[in-house]
């Protein structure tokens, strides 16, 4: 097996030039036998997480797949998965060092939410639920993903205001961004080609909440940090330790199974970015402004500094 860690180090500083390598080693044949031993490898453990975690959930949940806390409580959930774990959404767990961020997406009321990468609906439908006044745009490239938010959404009662697509282009942004706009973004890397306010300069007057993935895209967090840092103001929060006293639908369960229904299989690294668009009438840091006021106060007079 070829170790690919040293290539990701070098080109860390470049995420370009990463890209570029990436799709050309996923275009050779060795990479695409790689790549599909990957997918099929991963849909195997996917499978027999589900398995398992819907054996807990009728155990001690008596098989109610109802969100139980965090921002989308009440939420009906269902065991269809398009390539994440279910059970920590069934806690309300899920994501939880972004739950504030969510909380303020849903008081804010927004006129639009975009969530790219949508998988089986989780925020689309989440967001549907919570924030009525907000209509949803939800795309993801896999059909089966599509036809998962579809039925969610019906089981909700919200598919009315839940309009699914597939590829997300810049085009579609452009289309559907005003200055009433949050995106909500997981798309495994994507998010570098996406997100070039250069290319869409619509994105200067939305907020974003992204996943980022530096671990498959070295670099990119740095480089959207520098696209957004004059237009924006920028958070970021990292995955972090659960507590189950958080959560009271644990306490009936043993430590160790605790412990596996909160678990995401995520990377330890694993980052989110925040992007707030700055207001009208924002001013912007200036490191020499301090200087320049008190050379104006101070003109035609000669002062020591010590």
């Amino acid at each position: 097996m070829i170790d690919l860690e040293p290539v990701k180090k070098v080109l860390r500083f470049s995420p370009t030039l990463y890209r570029n390598a990436y799709t050309l080693f996923r275009a050779t044949p060795f990479g695409k036998r790689r790549m599909a031993e990957i997918d099929q490898t991963s849909s195997k453990l996917l499978q027999l997480r589900l398995e398992e975690e819907s054996g807990l959930i009728s155990k001690y949940l008596n098989g109610d797949w109802t969100v139980r806390h965090g921002p989308f409580a009440g939420m009906k959930y269902a065991p269809i998965t398009s390539g994440s774990v279910l059970s920590p959404k069934v806690i309300g767990s899920y994501e939880s060092s972004i739950h504030h961020w969510i909380i303020d997406a849903i008081n804010h009321n927004y006129r639009t939410i975009i969530n790219v990468g949508s998988g089986e609906g989780y925020y689309a439908v989440g967001f549907s639920l919570k924030s009525t006044t907000s209509n949803v745009f939800a795309y993801d490239i896999d059909k089966r993903a599509r036809e998962n938010l579809v039925a969610l959404a019906e089981l909700n009662g919200t598919a009315d205001r839940v309009h699914i697509r597939a590829l997300c282009t810049k085009e579609e942004l452009q289309g559907e961004i005003t200055k009433n706009t949050l995106i909500f973004c997981d798309i495994d890397g994507g998010e570098f080609d996406l997100f070039q306010p250069e290319v869409t300069a619509e994105l200067l007057q939305a907020d974003l909440i992204i996943e980022m993935h530096d671990y498959c895209c070295p670099g990119v967090t740095e480089t959207l940090v520098r696209r957004f840092l004059l237009s924006h103001r920028v958070d970021i929060s990292y995955h972090c330790a659960k507590y189950a006293n958080d959560f009271p639908v644990l306490e009936t369960i043993p430590n160790r199974e605790r412990a596996f229904l909160l678990e995401e299989a995520r990377p330890l690294t694993q980052s989110w970015m925040r992007h707030l668009a700055n207001r009208p009438g924002a001013i912007q840091p200036d490191p020499n402004q301090w200087w320049f006021m008190w050379k104006r106060r101070k003109s035609g007079s000669h002062v020591n500094i010590k």
